[in-house]
């Protein structure tokens, strides 16, 4: 359950910092307090002391080493989301927990926990980062606890590092999933085929559908792996936008949820339209999107599939009628996090901003609104701004 957000000037936890004397002071007594620095030197993982401010006092050698490797020499008075570069930590009118996102973050319900005195608090954080421009997810798994020491309360969140762990879990998961409905079509099938009662023709065309969906899901979870350790070349080619979408829309009208739900999918463009970009790459980030979409979209609504230009930038966007929660639109992108009940689901926007931003250097966003629906979008660079980010 997420609390309410404060009264006031902020979207969650309060605002208002201490100022640079006020901080000097408190940073001092940390290192002159034998029980900070025992907290410190004794724990595993990342270690702060934070005030009631949230802001950083003093950190372990683990977690200064692992800052200084990410270019941040001091991150004394900062909050632990802009010291770990947290895309929401400039959102809010004063940084780091007081953005509308902050209020799904576990880190900052837990230090409001531990704050309130429910001391010691365990949680899971899970962050999306910008570092360098490049994007990338991460997951924590912290413990919260508050103190009183002679320069007043404290508080001392502990992280420990899970992303590698988590990425594993996700695309083990997801990968099992899909083999697993893949294989139990493919084995439904071949009982048809035994026992004689379906048109061999009808067969086959099943059997090479799920077979190249079988292939598909392979080289999809490949292609994340190999994208999350920078090792996917990018091939960059002109590609016209009108065909492009309607190959899409063409690969979208067998979708199962498009025929059960009696969806229509509408393309819109830009006649004539050329882009240079990796067609394989951009054809992932669309299909994701395009997929979200038919999934969330009612019986009978409308997917629209567009392209346009976005000044001199050209930009793709996929939109169905529905609109998200709040508490989906804060978290979407985050690789541990779906709607979707069934394991293993919910990679897909994950996909979208690895493959949309890292690989081909573009802007994958989002608008949510009862009023207009839910578009997703990818802005791709404008012609002459030089190869992708990261390559």
């Amino acid at each position: 359950m997420v609390p309410a957000p404060f009264d006031g000037d902020t979207h969650f936890l309060p605002a208002g910092r201490v100022d640079e004397a006020e901080l000097r002071v408190q940073v001092e007594a940390c290192v002159e307090s034998p029980v900070a620095q025992a907290i410190l030197e004794s724990l595993d993982g990342y270690v702060v002391i934070l005030n009631d401010q949230r802001q950083i006092l003093a950190a372990n050698p683990t977690l200064l080493e692992a800052l200084r490797a990410e270019g941040l020499v001091d991150p004394l008075g900062m909050r632990w989301g802009e010291a770990a570069h947290c895309v929401h930590a400039q959102e809010g009118p004063d940084g780091c927990g007081t953005s509308r996102a902050c209020r799904y973050c576990g880190a900052a319900l837990a230090l409001l926990a531990a704050q309130e005195g429910q001391s010691p608090v365990s949680s899971e954080c899970r962050m999306s980062i910008r570092k360098e421009g490049r994007w990338e997810a991460r997951e924590f798994q912290l413990r919260a606890t508050s103190l009183r020491l002679p320069l007043g309360r404290v508080l001392i969140p502990v992280f420990h590092d899970i992303s590698d762990q988590h990425r594993r879990e996700m695309l083990e998961t997801a990968f099992l999933h899909d083999l697993g409905n893949t294989l139990s079509a493919l084995s439904c099938w071949a009982d048809l085929l035994k026992e004689g009662d379906v048109d061999l023709a009808s067969a086959a065309a099943r059997i090479v559908d799920l077979s190249g969906r079988l292939s598909d899901a392979v080289n999809h979870q490949r292609l994340l792996v190999q994208a999350e350790r920078g090792e996917v070349p990018v091939d960059l080619q002109p590609v016209e936008a009108d065909p492009f979408l309607a190959s899409l829309q063409e690969s979208l009208a067998p979708h199962p949820m498009v025929r059960s739900k009696g969806l229509h999918l509408r393309l819109r463009g830009l006649r004539g339209a050329r882009i240079t970009t990796d067609p394989v790459l951009l054809l992932r980030v669309l299909s994701n999107m395009a997929v979200n979409a038919v999934e969330a979209a009612g019986p009978g609504e409308t997917v629209t599939l567009a392209f346009a230009l976005d000044g001199t930038a050209p930009a793709f966007s996929v939109h169905n009628p529905g609109c998200m929660s709040e508490a989906v639109a804060a978290q979407v992108f985050q690789r541990s996090f779906s709607t979707k009940a069934q394991a293993g689901r919910g990679l897909g926007t994950y996909a979208m901003k690895l493959l949309g931003e890292n690989l081909l250097g573009g802007r994958v966003g989002f608008t949510s609104t009862p009023e207009d629906g839910t578009t997703f979008t990818i802005s791709l660079p404008a012609p002459g701004s030089g190869a992708p980010a990261g390559r």
